[in-house]
């Protein structure tokens, strides 16, 4: 949590670049100079006449309930039988998001209502909804393993030590593609908890299975005792929205609540896309649940401030180096961010091919499951509860390590992940 600032999300792609920490109304309209603000307006990956709608928290439930009420009448109504800009019938349902005290819903409208919901007084922001997208990953052979990187005070070959007890007691959400939960490297630990993305609960992929592996693998992972429950929100192609997301999200806080996990639980989200003030305030409201957020920095060589969800102030926001050299991943965002560093380059993990199978790959997508994997080791061995001293205390590891990514780039970090058993 390195610094104090403000999804299209891709599972780390290019992402544009948009401005505003908080949407506020006056700027541009979505159909011609309307007057009101809708966020992500310009995203090349915006998905026509769909719709983030944020609530302003000083708004009572009640009221927000009856506002809330009356969108869902007026949407079930107007959009009967009306066709978006892409030619497709325009949804009559609509996706109600509460996580804590914050309250959102996503929906398909018109220019026309859209405005109008825009103009309410209870209404914060209104974000345009954008497709969620795999980048391409890179599969090699003779992966180094960033497991040993992760136990020693330099790039070296070894072993990784480690206390065989890690991660008892600790849940790990990941937000992703799905996992394939029968895979041996699980024993039995993970499990499905929600889809919100299509009609396929198993991980048509592979990206989702790969970072739990490295979370929770009875050989890959680094905390070999922790539970993994998969949060679908990216189907084979990698292709999912904001929205998407969101409903994930709200699912992780109603089971960390339904099963009293506060402060035994860690969220891994491997994505990246333009900054999103609706994406990041959802990542506070996990925080504030009790819910260790880790994030991958992004792929793009670019500031990761510019991205959501890194530049969330509440994520442990995670870029990537070469295990084998300890420099910066050619690939890996960078800026004030960036709280940590950790092996994302050739990283060895699970496949989805049988319950055997295994895959390399690289990016921040494959570095930030290393540090959901460290919290949730640290927590179960340290009694760690609170995400802030969670971020913390791995902050300090790293200092203590000595360690310091080669080649980076100036004003990020330079602290590399350790355990503490160096």
């Amino acid at each position: 949590m390195a610094r104090l600032q403000a999804f299209l999300t891709s599972l780390l792609l290019p992402a544009a670049v948009l401005a505003a920490v908080v949407p506020t109304r006056p700027v541009a309209g979505v159909g011609g100079g309307s007057g009101f603000t809708i966020a992500n307006a310009d995203s090349p990956e915006r998905i026509p006449n769909s719709y983030i709608v944020v609530y302003n928290s000083s708004f009572s439930t009640e009221e927000i309930d009856a506002r809330q009420f009356q969108v869902m009448d007026h949407v079930k109504k107007r959009n009967l039988g009306k066709r978006g800009l892409n030619g497709q019938p325009l949804s009559t349902e609509v996706h109600t998001v509460a996580m804590g005290g914050w309250r959102a819903m996503s929906l398909e409208s018109d220019d026309s209502m859209i405005q109008e919901i825009m103009a309410e007084p209870e209404v914060a922001w209104v974000e345009a909804n954008a497709k969620v997208q795999l980048s391409a990953t890179v599969a090699q052979m003779n992966a180094p393993p960033g497991l040993v990187r992760l136990s020693n005070s330099a790039a070296a070959t070894g072993n990784y030590v480690f206390d065989t007890t890690g991660g008892q007691g600790i849940t790990v959400y990941v937000v992703d593609t799905g996992v394939r939960v029968d895979h041996s490297e699980f024993q039995g630990r993970a499990v499905l908890g929600t889809n919100t993305v299509d009609n396929s609960p198993d991980d048509q992929n592979g990206h989702g299975s790969h970072v739990a592996g490295t979370i929770a693998g009875q050989t890959f992972g680094v905390a070999k005792n922790a539970n993994i429950v998969a949060v679908k929100v990216l189907d084979g192609t990698g292709a999912g929205s904001n929205a998407g997301v969101l409903d994930g999200m709200q699912f992780i806080i109603q089971d960390v609540q339904q099963k009293n996990l506060r402060g035994k639980a860690v969220m891994n989200m491997s994505l990246g896309g333009p900054q999103s003030a609706a994406v990041n305030r959802a990542v506070k409201a996990l925080s504030d649940a009790g819910v260790v957020p880790v994030v991958a920095a992004g792929n793009e060589n670019q500031d990761a401030a510019n991205t959501s969800p890194a530049s969330a102030p509440e994520a442990i926001c995670v870029g990537a180096i070469d295990a084998a050299t300890d420099a910066k991943a050619r690939f890996s965002n960078f800026g004030q961010s960036v709280d940590v560093f950790a092996p994302g380059v050739d990283v060895l993990s699970v496949g989805i091919e049988s319950n055997t199978a295994t895959n390399t790959l690289s990016g921040t997508s494959m570095a930030s499951p290393h540090i959901a994997g460290l919290a949730a080791y640290l927590m179960s061995l340290e009694g760690i509860t609170d995400p802030a001293a969670v971020a913390t205390r791995i902050t300090t590891l790293a200092q203590g390590s000595g360690a310091s990514v080669k080649g980076n780039t100036p004003g990020t970090t330079n602290l590399i992940a350790n355990n503490g058993n160096l």
